[in-house]
């Protein structure tokens, strides 16, 4: 990978590529063995930078430890470190571009949630792998036939009660941070007793190690990671209990019949998913686009104003899984789709999977940025309450 490209103005306001000039400052200027010759002085610390130049003895160009990430080929993927070549404001080299802060602290956002994408693509990976594997004729299975257990023989040992545990999801096994908790931190997996309802276990592990500041980054986009899994856990776990009710509704007849408001005899049957009661729907007077399959997300909530002082509770981001196989509004309705009440009674337009998928996108985007907000508010109120204040005519009234 090429060194970041640099432009330096001389004296007489002309400018020059200074591409190549990173790594040969920084070869001229390598700290030879003992005994080359080299005054004291030659040694000194960049008096200019001192907290990052790696430069030593007397230098004009300012260059700073280099970060890379080396692919699987040993080719490199991506650079970055400071570089200072006018004696005034330091940049950040990222590969072939000069970035400021702000520029670099979007691109790791950026690069945070491309991480996180990364080892979503890695779980699919071992999950088709999973998949495709034969079958091991010496692994246990649960002999309840629950498909999340991994049927131990100590949890099935009792006749009057079985255990049943799902396999284990921690975070940062592959990380220092760690520690002694080599199989990793913050450990759940799915269980259930017998015949109850499944639900989360979480297994702590004791203490867990001080953090460096880069081991922060680091955990923070592994719990993004460890969020995307623990949401796909609790879909699991809503999966199984709709499995638990759909069975049971079905015995009382998912499928059903009425008469439309024009005396036509229609029959109905609900997808899997479907938790509407439909009893209204049998009462005569609908017309066909109003009977609609649905199953309604978790409903959220966040206050707001419209005045000062006066705040109200607001549903955000709602979803629901809808279809209205005769809908006359638009073909998208017709078939499966998602209707997400981004606040109340402000509903985004019927989307399919490749539609919601962007749409999460967008959102998780946006929740990066508040992620970013949150710091800069943390030191804004460090800062404001370290002031003076006095009393104002306001707060003295």
């Amino acid at each position: 990978m090429s060194t970041t490209a640099v432009s330096t103005t001389t004296d007489s306001g002309s400018t020059k590529d200074c591409s190549a000039l990173a790594p040969q400052r920084a070869a001229n200027s390598s700290s030879p063995a003992n005994g080359t010759g080299l005054e004291g002085d030659d040694w000194q610390l960049c008096p200019v930078h001192r907290d990052w130049c790696t430069e030593t003895g007397v230098h004009d160009a300012h260059i700073g430890a280099r970060h890379v990430v080396m692919g699987n080929d040993g080719s490199e993927l991506l650079d970055a470190r400071l570089l200072d070549f006018s004696g005034s404001d330091p940049v950040i080299g990222l590969s072939e571009t000069d970035t400021d802060a702000a520029e670099a602290r979007a691109k790791a956002t950026e690069l945070r949630r491309f991480a996180d994408e990364l080892e979503i693509l890695a779980d699919k990976v071992d999950a088709v792998i999973s998949r495709e594997q034969a079958p091991d004729p010496e692994r246990v299975v649960c002999p309840d036939g629950i498909s999340f257990c991994t049927g131990d023989p100590a949890d099935h040992e009792d006749p009057n009660e079985h255990f049943h545990h799902g396999p284990f999801t921690a975070m940062g096994a592959h990380r220092p941070y760690a520690g002694r908790h080599r199989d990793g931190i913050m450990a759940f997996h799915l269980s259930q007793i017998n015949d109850e309802a499944p639900g989360l276990d979480f297994v702590a592990g004791g203490d867990w190690p001080t953090l460096s500041l880069g081991e922060v980054d680091e955990l923070i986009s592994d719990m993004s990671v460890h969020l995307a899994k623990l949401r796909a856990a609790r879909t699991q776990i809503a999966g199984l209990m709709s499995g638990q009710t759909i069975e049971t509704a079905a015995t009382a007849g998912r499928t059903w019949t009425y008469e439309d408001r024009y005396g036509t005899r229609h029959t109905v049957t609900c997808p899997s998913w479907c938790t509407v009661d439909h009893t209204d729907d049998m009462d005569g007077t609908r017309h066909p686009a109003d009977v609609h399959h649905q199953l309604y997300g978790t409903v959220a909530h966040a206050e707001y104003t419209e005045g000062y002082e006066d705040y109200k509770s607001w549903q955000l981001l709602c979803a629901h899984l809808a279809v209205s196989p005769d809908s006359t509004a638009s073909p998208a309705y017709r078939v499966p789709h998602v209707l997400v009440e981004v606040a109340a009674d402000m509903y985004t337009r019927p989307m399919d999977p490749d539609q919601l998928a962007e749409f999460i996108e967008t959102v998780a985007g946006q929740l990066e940025e508040l992620r970013a907000m949150h710091p800069r508010l943390a030191a804004a109120s460090a800062e404001w309450a370290a002031r003076p204040h006095t009393t104002t005519n306001a707060e003295a009234a």
